[in-house]
């Protein structure tokens, strides 16, 4: 692509609208043209505020238009349909994650995807984290012979039972809500670090409120207020759940997901044991890996280019002191999507595409089986079906 610059839409005027607002403004030859919300008024505003030119409530308005690339910032159940037309209009499409509602949704993607002739991407960040990328680069290099893998995923912002929202409405999210919407953020870590797949999960999913508490609200996710009379609702997804899961080469891996757990914000950690050494990163600590030893004294990495892989340093721009965390990611996985939309380089490899992210699609729904049927689950078995 020969373009002096990407001409890109957001669709989507929520908080993470925002954040890939804010990330694509941090990244040299760009531009923003339009944004599509369903509310004419709020899409106005923010067009306003951010100074986008075009504005849109219908989705279809930007086929009309010259864009390289179109962001789906929206609930889940609009992933494939907007997806979908953005595949057949041949509109390079990166996509918030959950891909879609279910895995036939996500597997018709994948067969779109594969006829389309362009790019297609999902937000899965956490992957582009300079030390994530730092922790892959170890466990390939330094780790040795992969001994454990343990991951947790706990956040305390739906702790109360009357924490309520659009999360809670299986027609917007689909059967699964904690596995689907922080769980597949560590499965995508698991296999991105290891460079192996989950082969086989036992779930238990857990929903600690059968019945909520409906209120009026107003604000985005994570800062919501309410007021009001509240209205008694059942919940019908999980709060938390605890995974056990086999890569393809027999390591066994412990995972716990929780948003009920009181004090943790956004408590993404993993660590991986190896014959050698083990690695811990913690997503509330994004500037540091621990490098646990058997012998001799423990490290404490800092993010900085002088103590990541060369390879890696486009991941970490500022020295060490200067904390790269949660934004810092998000810009990066764009950043990846967008080098392979110029033609740079291939970046395929680096990046979830709608492959990718209909595996983690078909481990979502393994977990969903697994909790139903209260056995183990083969990933073979999906990909039979």
């Amino acid at each position: 692509m020969n373009k002096k610059k990407l001409r890109v839409a957001i669709v989507g005027t929520g908080f993470i609208a925002k954040q890939h607002y804010e990330a694509i403004g941090r990244l040299a030859g760009t531009e923003i043209v339009a944004v599509v919300g369903r509310d004419e008024a709020k899409t106005r505003r923010f067009s306003q505020e951010y100074g986008i030119e075009n504005y849109f409530t219908n989705f279809e308005e930007l086929f009309y238009m010259d864009i390289d690339v179109v962001h789906i910032c929206t609930p889940n159940n609009l992933h494939y349909p907007m997806a979908r037309l953005a595949l057949e209009n041949k509109i390079n499409v990166f996509c918030e994650k959950p891909l879609s509602l279910t895995t036939e949704e996500s597997g018709h993607l994948v067969e779109l995807a594969k006829e389309s002739g362009v790019l297609h991407g999902v937000n899965l960040n956490y992957r582009s984290n300079a030390m994530v990328r730092e922790m892959k680069k170890r466990v390939e290099e330094e780790l040795g012979d992969l001994l454990l893998v343990k991951g947790e995923y706990i956040q305390d912002w739906l702790m109360f039972d009357d924490d309520y929202d659009w999360h809670f409405e299986p027609e917007l999210v689909g059967p699964s809500r904690t596995v689907a919407d922080i769980g597949s953020h560590l499965f995508d870590l698991i296999q991105f670090t290891t460079d192996r797949q989950i082969r086989r999960l036992y779930a238990k999913l857990i929903t600690v409120y059968p019945t909520r508490y409906k209120r009026q609200q107003s604000g985005e996710t994570f800062a919501h207020t309410y007021s009001g009379e509240a209205e008694a609702v059942e919940v019908v997804n999980e709060d938390a759940a605890m995974i056990i899961a086999e890569l393809d080469d027999g390591v066994k891996v412990s995972m716990h997901l929780s948003q009920v757990t009181g004090g943790f914000k956004n408590g993404l950690s993993l660590t991986i044991s190896g014959s050698k050494e083990s690695i811990t990163w913690k997503q509330e600590e994004p500037d540091k890996l621990f490098i646990g030893k058997r012998l001799g004294g423990n490290e404490l990495v800092y993010a900085d280019p002088k103590y990541v892989d060369g390879s890696l340093a486009r991941f970490a721009a500022l020295p060490a002191g200067h904390a790269v965390g949660w934004a810092d990611g998000m810009k990066n996985s764009i950043a990846e999507f967008y080098s392979h939309v110029r033609g740079e380089v291939d970046n395929s490899q680096s990046y979830v595409d709608f492959y990718k992210g209909h595996r983690l699609m078909q481990l979502v729904e393994a977990c969903l089986i697994s909790n139903k049927e209260e056995r183990w689950v083969e990933l073979g078995e999906l990909n039979e079906e």
